[in-house]
């Protein structure tokens, strides 16, 4: 009869035989998986997840408008600048600190930007104006949103009052620009050259049935020439008469301060009677 140790120096024997390690005769159950514990998380939840915006409008909530470093702050929101700014807003208190801002866009009118592709108004919720400069641990969140809430139609209501904002995008200078109108200190009366009045003719998109006959000019700022010319009317089958057309016009030139061949752009363009220059010319004409 075996006993129990026989029975197991021959259990032991045959898988050392076997080639099994003593690891295998022992591991009947596998070992259970280990248990990791996941580090506790230092991350808040942020305002957006603690107090979610929902549009409300706050009791009794006025209308504030908006800052210049808050419009420059929403054109990096939307990743706008250049051909397209943020001129205007007003914001209302929304729930928790959370404001609604709507403003008006601008467009350069000389970009290559649609006007159909950039709204008039956009709408934003944002926690910036709650934020002191101070406030460094509190972090400023912004972003469009729908303008149908109650928070949204207040402000839209106020931005609708404020007068329109100068443009940002001023008018290129042209070479008339610089034109003030006003004559040049101890101008005299100077008579208008025959190809001059030509070239004026041009400019006024006249000939054939109304010519300039004569003209006088006085000098005016810069290079500019302030011209007054006599028009005169041919028969013509036009309905053109004397009655019926201006018997003076007025162009400001800079072909007068220029020699002949110069490489200087030359620039001529019609002007009313409307300031001392031009009332100076009309008086040489007169004479």
């Amino acid at each position: 009869m075996l006993t129990p140790a026989r029975i197991l120096g021959m259990v032991l024997a045959a898988a050392l035989l076997s080639g099994c390690g003593l690891r295998a005769v022992w591991s009947d159950v596998p070992p259970p998986p280990p248990v990791i514990t996941p580090a506790p998380s230092t991350a808040e939840p942020d305002e957006r997840a603690l107090h979610p915006y929902t549009g409300a409008l706050s009791d009794n909530s006025t209308c504030v408008t908006a800052s210049t470093s808050l419009l420059h702050e929403l054109e990096g929101v939307t990743g706008v600048g250049g051909a397209v700014r943020y001129t205007q807003g007003v914001g209302v208190r929304s729930n928790a600190k959370w404001w609604t801002v709507v403003i008006r866009t601008a467009l350069d009118p000389n970009g290559s930007i649609g006007s159909s592709t950039v709204p008039e108004q956009i709408t934003f919720a944002t926690n910036v104006p709650s934020s002191k400069p101070d406030d460094w641990e509190v972090q400023n969140f912004s972003w469009k949103v729908a303008d149908d809430s109650a928070s949204a139609e207040k402000a839209l209501g106020c931005l609708a009052k404020l007068p329109p904002a100068k443009t940002p995008f001023p008018k290129p200078k042209g070479p008339a620009d610089t034109y003030n109108g006003k004559p040049a200190a101890g101008a005299g009366c100077h008579a208008v050259p025959a190809g001059l009045l030509v070239r004026l003719q041009e400019v006024g998109q006249v000939g054939g049935a109304i010519t300039y006959s004569r003209g006088q000019m006085v000098r005016a700022n810069r290079k500019w020439w302030t011209v007054a010319v006599a028009t005169e009317v041919h028969p013509n089958g036009e309905g053109l008469t004397e009655a019926n057309v201006p018997a003076t016009a007025w162009f400001v030139t800079n072909i007068p301060s220029y020699t002949l061949g110069a490489k200087a752009a030359l620039f001529s363009f019609p002007i009313k009677d409307k300031d001392k220059a031009s009332a100076k010319a009309l008086a040489c004409l007169k004479r």
